[in-house]
């Protein structure tokens, strides 16, 4: 549905109707709402929360610093709560994507470190985990930053603990898988990013898939 806003203004004495299209400004101001939340992730995976500033974003965004402010009344915090979970929600569908293509744990592994590998090649070693970098400079804190953190892996490992599962490894055990998991790869990419070299992720490759083959299901 779409909402017409009439504005009655006097030009010389005689009425002037304008119609302003509620659902064009609507989408607009969205469109500009996510513009900002996506260059915010780029910025906080590449630098962090501390080192991320509002005048950057506003200029890798391109928007006037009135549509940060207006868009974001919680200012930095609130903004920054808002990328990382656009960063999570991003990766996580590129976790699901191969988990439910895969046909076995296995191939799974092995396509999520290939898939890691090419970003962190493709990006020059400037990207790796989304949210790291931010989340181990909260992690002595209660801001929402932190609480933000927290819930986007608990979300990841959750995904991991339900897809083996599936595949008749017991809960204790499919936690235990996924955590380690996700330590490996964690400490693989940031190895990777300070060594510019893809050397570690495909170390960390060989000792996980080791570590799946070997792993009792119950």
């Amino acid at each position: 549905m779409k909402y017409i806003l009439l504005v009655f203004v006097k030009n010389n004495n005689r009425p002037v109707y304008i119609f302003i299209n509620y659902w064009i400004m609507g989408n607009k101001g969205n469109l500009t709402k996510q513009k900002i939340i996506e260059a915010t992730a780029d910025a906080l995976e590449e630098n962090g929360f501390l080192a991320t500033g509002l005048n950057e974003i506003i200029s890798l965004a391109d928007v006037p610093k009135g549509s940060l402010y207006f868009h974001f009344p919680g200012g930095k915090d609130e903004l920054a709560s808002l990328a990382l979970e656009h960063s999570g929600k991003e990766f996580a569908k590129m976790f699901e994507h191969i988990l439910l293509n895969s046909k076995s744990p296995t191939e799974a592994t092995i396509k999520i470190f290939q898939n890691l590998e090419n970003r962190v090649v493709a990006s020059n070693f400037k990207k790796g985990c989304p949210i790291v970098i931010s989340a181990l400079e909260s992690f002595n804190s209660e801001s929402v930053v932190q609480h933000v953190c927290k819930e986007i892996y608990n979300s990841w490992i959750q995904g991991f603990i339900e897809f083996f599962v599936s595949y008749g490894y017991s809960r204790k055990s499919a936690k235990e898988l996924s955590t380690s998991l996700f330590s490996l790869w964690e400490g693989a990419l940031l190895l990777a990013k300070l060594q510019k070299s893809i050397v570690p992720l495909r170390t960390v490759s060989k000792i996980a898939i080791n570590l799946l083959s070997s792993y009792p299901k119950t």
